[in-house]
């Protein structure tokens, strides 16, 4: 074959060597940055394949082709870094688009962290200063090199499950994404309508399970749901010392405070999806979450091509003062227009601070915020009729912004009652700080709230949009290790937490709305919601769950009795795990049983939670 001589020659040789040396180097800068630690084979084979595939780059290249690989290396290790030490993955190239949005732009990029962007770029120009001293006449055999390196990306993208866990390397992962970038941009082999599941399907399955009290009461409370973005349940000692968990953020004052006013929280509860929209959309309409790449399902109520038909729609037609606050910017995915298609009367985001300095970025940080909906709240529980409020931070979102206020209290050292970790290189500092600013913030919050009376009639949610915290030791191997939610719940009466399933019960996002109905008296009118209510303690039926992972791209399966699938995007492979159900992060252990779904029934279940309701003009026309 004729690739093989040029790739025995030495000057190849010498380029591969070279670009694996810096691959591995720019693997120490990730580690340090992210404090994500790999698994060492995975990392091994990974680094190899993209040392191949950087070599033949390097020798193909000269010129403006040359000047453009230094760049795009530079951009691309950047990215990849700050992508691990947010989310813990790397980054997926069909989400590129997103980050042409204004407020992605000043809320993510624009801000300190941009400073290593050009020290990756000088450290690509580097590589290529190396390369050229070391072969200056690199060989020319174009067509074997294309060939072999072709070769390599297809046996890369064969070898691993996911193609941006953090053992994968940063150039043959990109690579490997080009196909199914090109070929199949939107994932539309999930969603594509091309199948449906059939009756004996759904004899066979329970994913589509909805079970709720519906007992009666005269009694409405208020409901104050306060999501809080990014927030794992991994990061509470005792729910990570329950699954032996290995947290880079422990809440522990925030975890006193939920217990001493009386909160319960779950140790078994799931993020079904990551980013905001995703998880929104689950909590507020008890629905799955769109497990496509897009993210669709509230641009189609946004933009009119679907009816909601949501959880503070039902409260507002029964008399309640629906109202949306966060701290982002209401316009970013659509919200300003999907919150009140959804039922919500009041909706507010950044625009409600005055404060320039205060809501630049993606909005004003903790302090603040809580500050301002710890007001609004006081006045709004003067009004005769229940209320039900929902919240959502945005202190803890990369580039996690914490204040003015609370840096200079950190200086002085009497911020936390905790000691800090005392070591130089801190990966996870900013989102540990940023959490834990949250959490102070959120323990005013609540004192205030009950100082003033409005926590006598309200039942009190704590969750989130999302949980991507970095909880496991051994980040590559286990299940679910981005899904990792959190689910605390205080009743009015915290005496009637017996009434609400144990910690251990397995709960999920879209478990929320069908509780607070429930609570409120009008379980009755959950229609078409899925999931169980937290008040149904004997719930006959084990039910089955669909999760996903957008950033890795892996989707699974869960039964309640103790079954996991985890496949990959295209669901052709999948993984067979065993957990204890009372134990669910810390017990997974993988088994030789063959998938409980054929590929037909996976395809058709992620299709069916997949499809909204068509447009009805007479639920629409109710809308404000």
């Amino acid at each position: 074959m004729r690739f093989f001589p040029v790739l025995t020659d030495q000057r190849f040789l010498t380029t591969f060597v070279l670009a694996f040396v810096w691959l591995l180097l720019v693997r120490a800068g990730f580690i340090l940055q992210s404090g994500v630690w790999p698994s060492l084979p995975g990392t091994v084979g990974g680094d190899l394949a993209g040392a191949f595939i950087l070599a033949v780059l390097l020798t193909l290249a000269s010129g403006l082709p040359r000047t453009a690989l230094v760049v795009l290396l530079g951009c691309a290790a950047y990215v990849a870094g700050m992508h691990l030490t947010v989310h813990g993955t790397l980054f997926q190239l069909t989400f590129a688009g997103k980050s042409l949005n204004p407020t992605f732009i000043t809320g993510s990029l624009l801000n300190v962290y941009l400073v290593l962007l050009p020290f990756y770029i000088f450290f690509a120009w580097v590589l290529h200063r190396a390369h050229r001293k070391l072969v200056p006449e690199p060989p020319r055999d174009s067509a074997g090199l294309v060939g072999a390196a072709v070769a390599v990306v297809v046996v890369y993208s064969l070898s691993f499950p996911s193609l941006t866990t953090p053992a994968n390397n940063v150039v043959a992962s990109v690579f490997s994404q080009i196909p199914g970038a090109v070929l199949n941009p939107l994932g539309i082999a999930i969603g594509d309508g091309a199948l449906e599941s059939d009756e004996k399907l759904e004899q066979k399955t329970n994913f589509f399970h909805q079970q709720i009290t519906s007992r009666p009461t005269d009694n409405h409370p208020n409901v104050l749901l306060i999501m809080i973005e990014g927030l794992s349940g991994g990061y509470f000692p005792e729910v990570s010392r329950y699954h032996d968990l290995e947290p880079t953020v422990t809440l522990e004052d925030l975890e006193k405070t939920l217990k001493n006013k009386g909160f319960r929280i779950y140790r078994n509860s799931l993020s079904m999806e990551r980013q905001t929209d995703r998880g929104t959309y689950s909590i507020i309409c008890g629905r799955y979450p769109d497990f496509r790449r897009p993210s669709d399902k509230m641009d189609n109520v946004a933009e009119g091509r679907t009816t909601p038909d949501c959880l503070p729609g039902k409260l507002r037609d029964n008399g309640y003062h629906t109202a949306y606050w966060q701290a982002a910017p209401i316009e970013f995915m659509q919200k300003d227009k999907f919150m009140p298609k959804a039922g919500f009367i009041d909706v507010t985001g950044a625009e409600e601070f005055d404060n320039q300095e205060v809501i630049e970025g993606w909005g004003p940080p903790d302090p603040q915020y809580f500050r301002n909906v710890t007001e609004r709240l006081i006045d709004l529980n003067q009004r005769t009729s229940p209320w039900f409020v929902t919240l959502l931070n945005v202190g803890t979102h990369h580039p996690f912004n914490i204040g003015e206020e609370a840096e200079k209290e950190l200086e002085s050292g009497t911020y936390f009652a905790n000691p800090e970790d005392e070591s130089l290189i801190k990966p996870q500092e900013a989102r540990s700080q940023a959490m834990k600013v949250m959490g102070k913030s959120l323990g005013k919050f609540l004192e205030e709230l009950e100082a003033n009376g409005v926590l006598d009639n309200t039942l009190v949610i704590l969750t989130s949009d999302e949980s991507g915290g970095f909880v496991r030791e051994d980040h590559e191997t286990m299940p679910l290790n981005n899904n990792v939610g959190v689910l605390a719940i205080r009743p009015p009466d915290p005496d009637n937490l017996s009434r609400y399933a144990s910690e251990n019960a397995i709960t999920a996002q879209f478990d929320v709305p069908l509780t607070i109905l429930d609570a409120a008296g009008y379980g009755d009118q959950a229609g078409d919601m899925i999931g169980r209510s937290l008040l149904v303690n004997n719930d006959p039926e084990r039910r089955d769950i669909m999760l996903a992972d957008t950033y890795t791209g892996l989707k699974y399966f869960l039964r309640e009795t103790g079954q996991l699938l985890t496949c990959t995007e295209l669901m052709t492979t999948c993984t067979s795990w065993a957990f204890d159900p009372d134990r669910v992060f810390g017990s997974f252990r993988e088994t030789d049983e063959p998938p409980f779904l054929e590929l037909e029934e996976r395809l058709a279940l992620f299709e069916n939670a997949t499809n909204q309701d068509p447009v009805d003009e007479n639920i629409t026309s109710q809308s404000p």
